[in-house]
């Protein structure tokens, strides 16, 4: 069978495709939350405020990489909801093709007036 919506597939394939790059820079990004919470620790900020500390970087490592996994399974299950909904399509129109080809195969025809005739008498 021909393979149809093409630009459903597409639009699933960078749908998954961004939520790889939102994981990996989701990832990196903590990290360097995590970095700069540990060497800005201690040093005084704007108005005497302290800018961070491990804590705050630890906190923010957390933080961030729950998001990025949570962005990361959003964008990935858009992408494979997709292809679901294209899989469907393609098994309904599969059954369908095969349930007419049982039906026309196996259609007995109908009996002439004539010959219904005949058996009444």
């Amino acid at each position: 069978m021909d393979r149809r919506f093409t630009a459903l597939r597409v639009i699933g394939t960078v749908f998954k495709i961004l939520a790889w790059i939102s994981l990996i820079l989701g990832v990196i990004a903590a990290v360097a939350m995590l970095i700069l919470g540990f060497t800005l620790s201690g040093q005084a900020g704007l108005l005497g405020l302290e800018l961070g500390s491990s804590l705050a970087g630890i906190a923010m490592f957390v933080v961030l990489l729950i998001v990025a996994i949570f962005g990361f399974l959003v964008l990935y299950a858009f992408g494979e909801s997709v292809y679901l909904f294209l899989s469907i399509e393609e098994n309904t129109r599969r059954t369908a093709y095969l349930a007419q080809q049982q039906y026309t195969s196996y259609q007995t025809p109908y009996p002439s007036p004539e010959s219904q005739g005949d058996q009444e008498g």
